[in-house]
């Protein structure tokens, strides 16, 4: 998978925010979308505290933990992740980078229908969730590239 085109791919549906904000489900969030219900390393959280804000290269090094754990929760859920295409890779990691691995577990739906290889079904699940609706534009892209490969 080409991961600076999932990384180009999250930042453009995240954005980048160097002081804390709330998320539109109320969390406090900063950077491309790191939850700061998740510690900071201990250097940024000092930083931040000091400062008001983070560094773009802080931002930058949050993204790709939450890369790497969004690919480790793809792998754990789908044994199957290996065979999957590109794009439903990038999706899928996105759509877990976005919500979470809790989150991503209660569209039982979705996950049986891609545990079948069943993209149809698995994108019209997704389509009818809260989250879809949320999220926008983002949310029709994976759903797309769900779907189509």
């Amino acid at each position: 998978m080409e991961k600076d085109a999932l990384r180009e791919m999250i930042k453009r549906h995240e954005g980048l925010r160097l002081k804390a904000y709330p998320c539109s489900r109320n969390h406090l969030t900063i950077g491309y979308g790191w939850n700061l219900k998740n510690p900071l390393p201990r250097s940024m959280d000092a930083y931040l505290n000091v400062n008001g804000e983070i560094t773009e290269a802080m931002a930058e090094r949050l993204l790709d933990i939450s890369i790497d754990t969004a690919i480790r929760q793809a792998w754990s859920i789908f044994p199957q992740f290996g065979g999957f295409s590109e794009r439903r890779q990038m999706a899928l990691i996105d759509f877990l980078f976005n919500v979470g691995a809790g989150t991503a577990l209660t569209f039982k739906k979705a996950l049986a229908a891609i545990y079948k290889g069943d993209w149809e079904t698995a994108a019209d699940e997704m389509t009818d969730s809260r989250w879809f609706k949320q999220v926008g534009s983002r949310s029709r892209e994976i759903v797309e590239m769900i779907r189509n490969g």
